[in-house]
C-alpha cells in the first residue's frame, strides 16, 4: 500500500469536510511521509483544481457526485489530479488507488478502476469545457465557486478576476523579512546566496527579498536564530504603512500569529511598547516563539474579543493596527481552502464584525494617533465599504499612501497577496 496516498487522501478529508487548515496538516506530515513533496503538491493541487476535476468527474459517472461516498470521491478526484495534472499516463496510479479504494470502501474498487481508465481513454474530450457563460467557464476551469465570482463581480471587472483567480493557482511567490536587530538585507543576502538560494529584492518593501527556491528556509541556523521571518510583502507594508515610532504605545488588535507583531518591535528598534491582542488563547504561542526567535522586547499579549469595548485601552495608543479577521480571498493562492469555505453571508458577517472592532479600535487612539485598517481580502464589503464606513467618522482623517487614499494590491501585477490597506489619523 502507497502511504504517501493514504496520507494524501486523509489530509484531503480533513481539509474539504472537516474545515482542517491545509498548512497545519502539511507541517504535521513532514515526520511521516516518504515523500513530502509529492503529498504537498497533489493535496494542494487537488484544492487548487477541484471543480475543473469535479467537472471531468462529472462527464465521467453515471452517479451523481453528491452520491458518492466522500472518501471515495477524494480518491477518484486524487486519480484526475495524478493523471491529469502530472500527466502520470501509464496505469500504476490506477492500480495503488484501487487499492488504496479497497482498504476504505472495498464495494467500489471497480467503480474507481472503471472511472479513471475511462478517463486515460477519452482524455481529450472529458477535459474540454462547454460552458458558453464566461464567468462559469472561469469557476470551472480555475475551480473558483461561482458564488464567489459573482461578488467580486459587484467590484471588478472580467479581466481583473480572470487574471486575479488565474494567478491563485501558479506558484506563491516567497518572501521573508530581514530583521535588522540581529543582521541586515546585505548580509542575509550574501550568506543565503552562498547556501545557492536565488534572491531578489522587494520591490515592495525595503526588508524584504524573494526567495525563487525557498524549500528548507526554515530549517537553516540564519531562520532559527531570528535573522529572518517568512512574510508576504504585502503584509510588511501594512506595518510599514502604520510607521510606527520608538518611544510609543502601540496595539495590534488581531495579533495572531504575530507576524506584523514582532515586526513592529523590529521597525521601532525594540524601543516602543507593543500589546498585541488576540481572542484566541491557543494561539499565543505563536507570538510568544516569535518573540523569543527574533530577540524581541516590550510586547504584552492580551486575550481580550476585540469587538467589546476595553476600557484599559480607552485613548492610550500613538498607533493601532486593525488587520482584521476577514475572508482572506486574497491568500487563496496559499490557501486554496478558503474558497471552499466562504460565502457570501459569511463575507457580509465578517464586514459587520470588522465595524464593531474599528469602532471600538477608534476609542484607544489618542488624538493625533494613527489607525490602520487592513485586509487581506477583495471585495467592496471588507474594504471600500468599511474605508468608506471609516472616513464618515467625524473623529478620522484619511492619510494617503503614496499619493492614493488606500492601496489594493493586485496578486497577479504585484506577485504577492491581495491586500487592502488604509490609513487614519484621530483629529
Amino acid at each position: 500500500m502507497n502511504k504517501d496516498l493514504e496520507i494524501i487522501l486523509e489530509n484531503l478529508v480533513e481539509i474539504i469536510y472537516k474545515n482542517k487548515k491545509s498548512t497545519d496538516l502539511i507541517n504535521e506530515d513532514s515526520n511521516k511521509a516518504s515523500n513530502l513533496s509529492y503529498i504537498r503538491r497533489v493535496v494542494y493541487g487537488v484544492l487548487e483544481n477541484k471543480i475543473y476535476i469535479d467537472y471531468m468527474l462529472g462527464k465521467l459517472s453515471k452517479v451523481k457526485l453528491k452520491k458518492i461516498h466522500k472518501t471515495v470521491l477524494t480518491i477518484l478526484e486524487i486519480g484526475i489530479y495524478n493523471l491529469y495534472f502530472l500527466d502520470k499516463k501509464d496505469y500504476a496510479i490506477v492500480n495503488e488507488l484501487v487499492e488504496l479504494t479497497k482498504k476504505n470502501n472495498k464495494k467500489s474498487s471497480g467503480f474507481v478502476n472503471g472511472i479513471l481508465r475511462n478517463f486515460i481513454r477519452n482524455q481529450v474530450e472529458v477535459s474540454t469545457i462547454k460552458e458558453s457563460d464566461d464567468y462559469k467557464s472561469l469557476s470551472i476551469r480555475y475551480s473558483v465557486p461561482i458564488e464567489i465570482i459573482d461578488y467580486l463581480k459587484e467590484s471588478y471587472a472580467y479581466l481583473y478576476i480572470k487574471n486575479f483567480i488565474k494567478a491563485i493557482n501558479e506558484e506563491s511567490q516567497i518572501s521573508i523579512r530581514v530583521n535588522k536587530l540581529k543582521t541586515d538585507l546585505e548580509s542575509l543576502e550574501k550568506i543565503l546566496s552562498e547556501k545557492s538560494y536565488v534572491l531578489e529584492k522587494s520591490k515592495i518593501s525595503p526588508n524584504a527579498l524573494r526567495v525563487k527556491n525557498p524549500s528548507g528556509l526554515i530549517k537553516l541556523k540564519e531562520f532559527k536564530e531570528g535573522q529572518f521571518s517568512i512574510q508576504s510583502e504585502a503584509s510588511m507594508k501594512v506595518v510599514e504603512v502604520l510607521d510606527p515610532k520608538k518611544n510609543s504605545m502601540i496595539l495590534d488588535l488581531c495579533a495572531a500569529p504575530g507576524s506584523k507583531t514582532s515586526y513592529m518591535a523590529e521597525f521601532t528598534r525594540n524601543e516602543s511598547r507593543i500589546v498585541a491582542n488576540d481572542i484566541s488563547l491557543n494561539k499565543n504561542h505563536l507570538i510568544e516563539e516569535n518573540i523569543e526567535r527574533l530577540g524581541l522586547k516590550n510586547i504584552s499579549i492580551t486575550n481580550y474579543d476585540a469587538s467589546i469595548l476595553v476600557e484599559d485601552f480607552l485613548e492610550k495608543f500613538d498607533y493601532v493596527l486593525c488587520d482584521l479577521p476577514c475572508s482572506g480571498l486574497g491568500v487563496m493562492g496559499r490557501k486554496p481552502e478558503i474558497r471552499y469555505n466562504r460565502d457570501i453571508k459569511n463575507i457580509e458577517s465578517l464586514a459587520k464584525l470588522q465595524r464593531q472592532i474599528l469602532d471600538k479600535a477608534v476609542s484607544y487612539l489618542k488624538v493625533g494617533a494613527t489607525l490602520v485598517y487592513s485586509t487581506c481580502t477583495l471585495g467592496h464589503l471588507e474594504n471600500i465599504d468599511n474605508f468608506s464606513y471609516l472616513l464618515s467618522n467625524e473623529k478620522l482623517k484619511n492619510i494617503q499612501i503614496d499619493g492614493k487614499d488606500y492601496l489594493e494590491f493586485e496578486n497577479y501585477k504585484d506577485r504577492t497577496d491581495g491586500f487592502f490597506i488604509s490609513k487614519f489619523m484621530k483629529i
